[in-house]
C-alpha cells in the first residue's frame, strides 16, 4: 500500500471552527461507513469543544466511494451546505445518529425525500468538491474512510480519547 501524502492535501472542503486555529483535523469520511461514524462518535466529545475554544479546526473531506455498502453514503453527502457549516456539521451529526434509518432500507429517491423532510436540505451544488476530494484522495493515496490527519499523524477510526486528546494539547 503507498504511503498517504499529506502534502497533497488542501485546507478546502467542508471546515468547521476557526479557520486560523493553530491544529487541523483533516477527516476523509463517507455518511454511511460505519467507522467513520465510529470515529465522529468518539471525536465529538474531545475535538467539539477544542473546535468551539478556537483551538482545532476540522476539516471534512466528504469521500464518495464506489463501494456497493457506501453508495448511499454518496448520495446524503450531495445535501450538505458547504457555504453553511454550522448547518452542515448538525446534519452530519444527525446523518450518523440515524445512519441504519436512512441508510439500511431506503432507495435513492426515498434518501433525498428523507434528508429534505427531516433536515431541509435538499441536493447542493456539491459536485465540484466532491470531485476536488476524490482527485485529492488519489494524489495523495487515500484509500479508505475514515482517514484522518492531524499534524504528522494519521489514523483510522482506531484511536483512544486520550491518544485523541493528546494529539490535540
Amino acid at each position: 500500500m503507498d504511503m498517504i501524502l499529506p502534502a497533497k492535501i488542501s485546507q478546502q472542503g467542508l471546515v468547521i471552527g476557526n479557520i486560523n486555529a493553530p491544529i487541523t483535523s483533516i477527516e476523509f469520511i463517507n455518511l454511511r461507513c460505519p467507522y467513520s461514524k465510529a470515529w465522529f462518535e468518539l471525536a465529538a466529545s474531545i475535538l467539539e469543544p477544542a473546535v468551539a475554544a478556537g483551538r482545532v479546526k476540522r476539516i471534512f473531506k466528504l469521500f464518495d466511494k464506489p463501494k456497493e455498502s457506501l453508495l448511499k453514503g454518496n448520495l446524503a453527502q450531495h445535501h450538505l451546505p458547504y457555504d453553511q457549516p454550522e448547518q452542515a456539521y448538525a446534519a452530519i451529526k444527525f446523518l450518523f445518529a440515524h445512519q441504519n434509518e436512512w441508510g439500511e432500507n431506503l432507495t435513492d429517491t426515498e434518501i433525498d425525500a428523507y434528508i429534505e423532510h427531516q433536515l431541509g436540505l435538499p441536493t447542493q451544488p456539491n459536485q465540484t468538491m466532491i470531485d476536488l476530494v476524490l482527485n485529492e484522495a488519489k494524489t495523495a493515496n487515500v484509500q479508505f474512510v475514515p482517514t484522518i490527519i492531524i499534524g504528522d499523524t494519521i489514523f483510522d477510526e482506531k484511536i483512544t480519547k486520550p491518544e485523541l486528546a493528546k494529539l490535540i494539547a
